[in-house]
């Protein structure tokens, strides 16, 4: 298994598996805007000094992703990593392809100065069981998250 930055060239590849993550995620009662995502993938992409975007690639397929980026802190001026996505399709869970693409995002945080890396689990992909891979990663629960559901969405 190889980590890897995302090139232009990957993004199709990466839109396909965004979609698979969106179908069995919390977010699957709202439309998936496939040309929203891909401009936002472009994007990371295209500014590798703030925003990350790995790939774990086995025999030649991209089989997770990682999509973070870097920011300041809201009340300094220190940095911040955060994450946007960690995906790995089912038949690779379980593998280090996640292990490897976290890992590769914590390298690529400390190299731009970042203080922490800070993770989320809104999906509700697996919540405990990632929670708990973060853990053993050496990250520390801190809160949470909470959600309120206060409309249909449009076109659902």
């Amino acid at each position: 298994m190889q980590i890897r930055r995302v090139t232009t060239e990957d993004i199709d590849e990466v839109l396909e598996l965004g979609v698979l993550m969106h179908a069995e995620s919390a977010y699957r009662f709202l439309p998936f805007d496939r040309d929203k995502v891909r401009r936002l993938l472009l994007s990371y992409a295209e500014t590798p000094e703030t925003r990350c975007m790995l790939a774990a690639e086995e025999n030649g397929r991209i089989v997770g992703v990682f999509v973070g980026y870097l920011t300041d802190y809201f009340f300094c001026g220190e940095k911040l990593a955060m994450d946007v996505v960690l995906y790995v399709g089912r038949k690779y869970r379980g593998s280090s392809a996640a292990r490897r693409l976290l890992r590769a995002f914590c390298d690529w945080a400390r190299a731009r100065g970042a203080c922490e890396v800070c993770l989320g689990v809104s999906t509700d992909v697996n919540a405990e069981r990632t929670g708990k891979f973060y853990e053993r990663m050496g990250f520390v629960r801190v809160g949470g998250i909470y959600k309120q559901r206060l409309r249909t969405p449009c076109g659902t």
